[in-house]
């Protein structure tokens, strides 16, 4: 099964929504025996070696682990390793995104992509990465994608840029804020939290939506999460993750649900109130205050060993670890998988790591809406053939 994404390398453009594609062999209906057969058998050749991809990837080097980047901090490096900061550096060479159903009936996912979405000439190149991954059908899923960078290019531009980090940080954590809470009130009708009656009259009632987003500049990079999906920035080839999943049974979340009177209840996993496997998000009207739209902002400075970013919903991360996404991207991005499998690997751009990791999740038998962005923020060496997971330097 070969998938479709989208891959783009600059100008003032915007691009949003499902724009992948499921390629199957059949698609024509009028093939021959023979034509079906071959066809069949190109996938089963591109399924083993997209397993053999993930293998390499998770058997290859030892996995190396860092802690979470915290929003106060600049740097995962000490100040004697190289972290100059390089002002000229374009916000994002390229980007590749890839969104499919699965396994689900119905496809409740979203991703939106805004170049240079900040109308402010005074401000430095800025772009906007999201990925939304909707529950109780796409209507949250689908106003985030439509509305969060144009509230986000609002909030900011109504806060005064600081002289310091200290007031950059603030300004784009306030704005981040601003921007979740004002969609949230947007998909909710702006209302106080509902009576039970109230909430049984809401025609939407039990939908809702996370939210992963992310600010490319460049000299920083900044992250808002809301819910489950995550973004792990790959920096020197290790994978460096800038959000933390909010799921009910982490401690701190754990603890703001019961201490606002809801509970967590093992149903099939940990849930608030024994339906929803996450503690944050958007919409989801029925479950406030114990369901939180208030996201958890990093802000960490780019250096010259960043090479790309990945936003992913929990239909990636729930099979694939953030190590070896970064190692698989990796490898194709430094053109180590195509020349690996040719047959099976068109290209080195970040649409195609973006198709890798979509399939290899399929592959490994992910049940869930599938949405991968991958923003390429250094052009890797390219790479000859071999095993192994190492790939570009």
């Amino acid at each position: 099964m070969a998938l479709r994404g989208v891959t783009h390398h600059g100008g003032h453009m915007r691009d949003e929504g499902h724009v992948c594609k499921v390629v199957d062999g059949g698609d024509n209906g009028k093939l021959g025996d023979g034509v079906v057969a071959a066809s069949g058998r190109r996938r089963r050749r591109r399924l083993v070696e997209l397993r053999r991809l993930g293998r390499a990837a998770a058997d290859g080097e030892p996995a190396k682990r860092v802690r979470p980047v915290s929003g106060d901090r600049s740097s995962s490096q000490s100040s004697g390793e190289m972290t100059a900061v390089a002002p000229a550096w374009p916000a994002c060479l390229s980007h590749g995104a890839v969104s499919v159903i699965g396994r689900r009936r119905e496809m409740e996912d979203a991703f939106a992509v805004a170049l240079s979405f900040l109308a402010d000439e005074e401000e430095e190149e800025e772009d906007f990465f999201a990925v939304y991954d909707g529950h109780g059908g796409p209507r949250v899923a689908e106003a985030c994608r439509e509305r969060m960078h144009v509230v986000l290019a609002e909030e900011v531009g109504l806060r005064r840029r600081g002289d310091g980090r200290a007031d950059d940080v603030r300004r784009w954590k306030e704005a981040m804020a601003a921007s979740f809470a004002r969609v949230d009130g947007e998909v909710t009708g702006g209302a106080p939290p509902p009576s039970k009656q109230q909430a049984a009259d809401l025609p939407y009632r039990t939908v809702g939506s996370t939210a992963v987003v992310a600010v490319v500049g460049q000299r920083r990079i900044v992250v808002a999460n809301c819910g489950d999906s995550r973004a792990v920035l790959c920096r020197g080839g290790v994978a460096v993750p800038l959000s933390s999943d909010h799921k009910p049974d982490r401690p701190d979340e754990l603890q703001r649900v019961e201490a606002a009177g809801g509970r967590v209840i093992n149903w099939n996993g940990s849930r608030v109130l024994g339906v929803l496997a996450t503690s944050r998000s958007i919409g989801d009207y029925y479950l406030k205050p114990y369901v939180s739209a208030e996201p958890e902002v990093t802000v960490v400075e780019r250096t010259e060993q960043d090479e790309f970013l990945i936003l992913a919903s929990d239909g990636l991360w729930d099979v694939v670890s953030n190590e070896v996404a970064c190692k698989l991207a990796r490898n194709c991005l430094s053109g180590r998988a195509a020349s690996m499998f040719p047959e099976s690997v068109a290209g080195r751009t970040a649409a195609d790591a973006a198709t890798l990791l979509a399939e290899l999740a399929m592959s490994r038998g992910s049940k869930d809406n599938i949405s991968v962005v991958v923003v390429e923020l250094r052009r890797l060496k390219r790479s000859g053939g071999g095993g192994g997971g190492g790939g570009a330097a």
